[in-house]
């Protein structure tokens, strides 16, 4: 900033100087006015609250998250570290190897955001082994169908296994989110009519599975997101 018209810097500073209380100046110390202290809400009622006093947590506004930082993962939500992690994964992968290792890659990643949609709807068991395997004691009367046909579960195909496990991986992790699929929990094979089609609303279709989501559910807006295509998503809305 430039000094005053007709001034030096140098005769700026010293101005500054003297301008400056010296040694003997006095102050005088102003007390804070009680009937001035801040109001808070509580109920109905407004309370003084004293200067001493800590603010409830419940009037401290939570703070906003920062600009392009993408939300929590799964695995962060669901707490997974360790050999919880490692079975989470486990029963994910196996989910999407024997429901739609043939399917296209989009429609695998759809079918893997079901399963942890179903760990945040509030309607399922909150963690995913508990989604991939409820009922599976229940020959052909469970969730996943592969959980209860019967049929063997040895993995035989090697590749189609690689993808699964990795896509299981990036899922937990917050790597994929399919905006499409959002908060989807439901899916079948374009080849049956489940009786429970009419309840549902249609949200995308992915080779040989339609994808759908509880009219009655609401759009889950509450319901976590995670990833770079939830960041897109809320952008785009």
């Amino acid at each position: 900033m430039a000094p005053p018209a007709g001034m030096s810097r140098t005769e700026l500073r010293i101005a500054d100087r003297s301008a400056s209380p010296g040694p003997a100046a006095s102050y005088q110390l102003v007390s804070a006015d009680p009937n001035g202290l801040p109001m808070a809400s509580v109920g109905s009622s407004a309370v003084s609250l004293p200067m001493s006093a800590s603010i409830p947590l419940d009037m401290v506004p939570m703070p906003r998250a920062a600009p392009g930082v993408p939300p929590p993962s799964p695995a962060d939500r669901l707490h997974l570290q360790g050999k919880d992690r490692a079975k989470a994964e486990r029963c994910l992968a196996n989910a999407i190897y024997f429901e739609s290792r043939s399917e296209p890659v989009r429609g695998q990643m759809a079918v893997a955001q079901v399963v942890v949609n179903r760990a945040f709807s509030g309607f399922y068991p909150n963690d995913i082994c508990g989604v991939v395997y409820q009922n599976a004691s229940h020959h052909l009367a469970c969730q996943f169908t592969f959980a209860c046909d019967g049929k063997s579960k040895a993995i035989t195909e090697r590749g189609q296994w690689a993808r699964a496990t990795r896509i299981a991986k990036e899922t937990l992790d917050g790597k994929i989110y399919v905006p499409e699929v959002a908060k989807s929990t439901h899916y079948h094979a374009i080849y049956v009519h489940p009786n429970w089609v009419g309840e549902m609303r249609k949200m995308v279709r992915y080779g040989l599975h339609n994808f759908y989501r509880p009219y009655a559910w609401g759009n889950g807006a509450e319901e976590p997101t995670w990833g770079s295509g939830a960041m897109a998503l809320a952008k785009k809305n």
